[in-house]
């Protein structure tokens, strides 16, 4: 009889190996005692204790009077910086905060002195047109009045010596001598209102130009920033503006930009994030204590300061939200305590006196009411209905329902036997 090929021989062998530690590991779990139903549950006796709602929050240091910097006001839309001091160097009251480049308001003069001067020139050229023009007006009325004098001197009246048509012309000829001079009158009367209102529209001109100029002057002096008091530089967080944004030699900024603050390192508080569902305890002059970050070990005390109104999130794509809290220290350490430090803060919100307080795993809802079980005899349970005060993540006091003395079951049996029934009947 011919044998098979090695490997089909090996395949088999492989095949019989899986089948016989499949049925091996079968047989141990059906042989593996499940005694969790018959496990009791842990319990513990109750007694009335002290208890107190500890709220827990992250957040950083900053100063209580802070000096924001910000680009001046001046007559351009931006500027670009030319030199701006470090973020976190300390400066004394005078020095130099930030320098602007002052290009643009260069350019700014510049425009307004071309319009100052060509109202000037606008101006001149009037007032000469003016006097040229007057000067014609008032030669065509004294030559009119020459005329007019002349005609009265000779002008035909006597019927006798001309005739009818030539006294008629000598008339006509004095009444447009007459009406000559007063058109004259009218032209040096008109031409002295409208140049009048040339000049003063140029004068307004002039007037706005030379304002211009004086905003651009007093915009050239406040180009360079200096610092109104002793502190330290802090930026503002560098990710806020455009995804990326930074104040740096070369960034062109808008006007009345914040830079960043200056702020006083001798009176520092907290700046906390409470968690919007933890914030429920939270209220003002709580006591607080606070640990920084890089310094392990070493606390602070002081005092919830201010809560915001509305909870917002920290972070821009995150639905988490949090309250700012505020808090006021009892110490400052100038040698620990800098803008920015990292802190943890744990804020004492409730304290009650001689209360029962159990675990909230070991409530059962049912429904819209809260049991627990308690020992009634040898391993047997009861389940009583209590009433549930404040509480925080891990435990919760009973105001009614409980007494001092009583057993607590700390994991129900119910739970675990209801978990089985729902097992066995989704099977």
């Amino acid at each position: 009889m011919k044998r098979p090929p090695k490997f089909v021989r090996i395949a088999l062998i492989a095949v019989l190996l899986t089948a016989l530690v499949s049925a091996v590991i079968y047989a141990a779990r059906r042989a593996w005692p499940t005694t969790s139903s018959e496990v009791l549950p842990l319990t513990m006796a109750i007694q009335p204790r002290d208890f107190t709602i500890r709220i827990s929050a992250n957040g950083e240091l900053q100063s209580s009077e802070s000096m924001t910097i910000a680009v001046p006001f001046v007559p351009v839309q931006r500027l670009r910086i030319a030199e701006v001091v470090a973020d976190g160097r300390h400066v004394n009251k005078g020095d130099v905060l930030a320098e602007f480049d002052p290009t643009d308001l260069d350019l700014e003069m510049l425009e307004h002195r071309s319009s100052l001067n060509a109202a000037n020139q606008k101006i001149t050229k009037g007032e000469l047109a003016s006097g040229t023009e007057k000067t014609d007006i008032s030669k065509d009325k004294r030559i009119a009045e020459l005329e007019l004098q002349k005609i009265n001197e000779f002008l035909p009246k006597d019927e006798k010596i001309y005739s009818r048509r030539q006294i008629i012309e000598g008339q006509l000829d004095k009444e447009f001598t007459e009406q000559k001079l007063v058109f004259a009158d009218a032209r040096l009367s008109l031409k002295g209102k409208v140049y009048t209102l040339d000049e003063a529209i140029l004068l307004l001109e002039r007037q706005q130009a030379n304002s211009k100029i004086g905003q651009v002057e007093r915009a050239l002096t406040s180009l360079k920033l200096i610092s109104p008091a002793s502190g330290i530089i802090v930026y503002a967080n560098p990710d806020f503006f455009f995804g990326g944004f930074s104040i740096q030699s070369g960034r062109t900024v808008f006007i009345g930009q914040t830079l960043f603050n200056l702020v006083n390192p001798d009176k520092m508080e907290a700046k906390c994030y409470v968690l919007e569902k933890d914030a429920g305890e939270l209220k003002k002059d709580q006591t607080v204590t606070v640990s920084l970050d890089p310094f392990p070990g070493v606390t602070f005390t002081g005092k919830v300061k201010s809560i915001d109104n509305l909870a917002r999130p920290i972070d821009r794509d995150s639905p988490v939200k949090y309250f700012q809290t505020v808090v006021s220290l009892d110490k400052n350490d100038v040698n620990l305590m800098k803008p920015g430090v990292k802190l943890k803060a744990e804020i004492s919100a409730t304290s009650l006196q001689s209360v029962i307080v159990v675990p909230r795993s070991a409530v059962v809802k049912k429904e819209s009411d809260y049991f627990v079980y308690v020992v009634k005899g040898a391993g047997q349970f009861e389940p009583i209905k209590v009433k549930l005060g404040t509480g925080d993540m891990i435990q919760v006091v009973v105001t009614e329902g409980l007494q001092a003395g009583q057993t607590l079951a700390l994991n129900p049996p119910d739970v675990k036997r209801e978990t089985k029934d729902e097992a066995k009947k989704d099977k």
